[in-house]
C-alpha cells in the first residue's frame, strides 16, 4: 500500500533525479560550447602567427638585400680592388712545418 509519505519520498527523489539530469545537460552544453570557442580562438591565433612569420621573413629578406647593397658599395670604395687573384688549395706535396719532409 502506498501511503502519503511514500509518495512524497518518491516524488522528492524523482525531482532530485530530474534536477540532476537537467544540470548535467546544461553543463554538457556549456563545456561543448567552450570547446568550440577554444578551437576557434586557437585557429585565429595560428593564422596570426603564420601572418607574423611571413612578415618576419619579408623583413629578413629586405635586411639581407640591404646588407648586400651596402657590401657592394663598400667594396667599390677607394682603395679596394675588385679584381683580385683567387688562391686555391692544392694537393701538391710540399714541405711544411707540420708534416716536415715527407718525400
Amino acid at each position: 500500500m502506498n501511503t502519503r509519505r511514500d509518495t512524497i519520498t518518491h516524488s522528492k527523489a524523482t525531482f532530485g533525479c530530474v534536477a540532476l539530469l537537467v544540470a548535467a545537460i546544461v553543463m554538457y552544453l556549456y563545456f561543448l560550447n567552450m570547446s568550440v570557442v577554444q578551437v576557434v580562438m586557437r585557429t585565429d591565433y595560428i593564422q596570426q602567427q603564420n601572418k607574423l612569420n611571413a612578415e618576419i621573413a619579408m623583413l629578413e629578406a629586405s635586411y639581407i638585400e640591404a646588407q648586400h647593397t651596402i657590401a657592394s658599395r663598400i667594396a667599390t670604395l677607394e682603395g679596394y680592388d675588385t679584381d683580385t687573384a683567387k688562391i686555391f688549395v692544392s694537393r701538391q706535396a710540399e714541405s711544411s712545418l707540420v708534416m716536415g719532409n715527407t718525400r
